[in-house]
């Protein structure tokens, strides 16, 4: 059996404390080249629940409008709770993505540019910060800001469609409605009532304006950063935010 105990540990191998220039460099290459990748990877996973949600509404709005019965509305609510569960997911996507897309953009502005213009870098301690990123990786964008906006970008289009499509159903199918009555007897959903039912779509889409425009005004008040950016890897930003398997 070898006895290693008398080798020179890993440190004292690598030398790390005398790194020279063109290995620091030939390094940072190998080291962006992997963020780089991370970041497009979970960026195309951002675009697949996007493109889910949208076949699936699509899917469903092209079978109510082409049966005539009364019944077909109900799919218009459970799409519209499948598209929530899509949200919320490409917002835990949306926070992965952040991570590995600041550190690219770090070492993009500056390692790179000052490469380029012979510019000094924007920060002068980015390789610490970078190294206390890698150290123990954290989320740089809350959850809350993170479904705001996946909602303000994307999804408010897809909700604004399904509630429009569900109004236009109640009022339109199977022959065009003559009062508020009607209307509210069309919204019945089995034993629920209409005016449960409608009571629920208010607040589930009431909810959602409110997140909207709650997370929208935080962003602006507090000034919050693009994704991406490098400056969300301070140390301000990385209080309670690791990282939930």
């Amino acid at each position: 059996m070898t006895d290693n105990s008398s080798l020179p540990g890993i440190a004292q191998r690598l030398d790390l404390e005398h790194i020279t220039r063109a290995e620091f460099i030939n390094a940072m290459v190998h080291l962006y080249r992997g963020e780089l990748g991370e970041a497009t990877a979970w960026r195309s996973r951002i675009d697949t629940t996007s493109h889910w949600a949208i076949v699936l509404s699509a899917t469903a709005l092209t079978f109510v409008f082409s049966d005539q019965s009364s019944e077909r509305h109900v799919l218009i609510p459970i799409i519209s709770l499948f598209c929530t569960f899509l949200m919320l997911m490409e917002a835990r996507r949306y926070r992965f993505f952040d991570i590995w897309r600041s550190r690219a953009r770090l070492i993009e502005i500056n390692l790179y540019r000052p490469m380029l213009d012979s510019s000094k870098a924007a920060m002068p301690e980015w390789a610490e910060t970078l190294a206390h990123d890698m150290e123990w990786p954290h989320f740089h964008m809350s959850w809350w800001e993170a479904v705001g906006r996946r909602l303000r970008r994307n999804y408010q289009w897809i909700y604004a469609i399904l509630l429009g499509s569900w109004v236009m159903v109640l009022m339109s199918h199977p022959t065009t409605a003559t009062s508020w009555d009607e209307i509210v007897s069309r919204a019945s959903i089995g034993l629920v009532p209409g005016q449960f039912v409608i009571a629920g779509m208010l607040v589930f889409y009431g909810a959602l304006v409110a997140l909207g425009i709650y997370t929208y005004w935080m962003s602006h008040t507090e000034k919050s950063l693009p994704a991406g950016h490098p400056g969300r890897l301070s140390m301000e930003h990385h209080k309670g935010q690791h990282i939930e398997a």
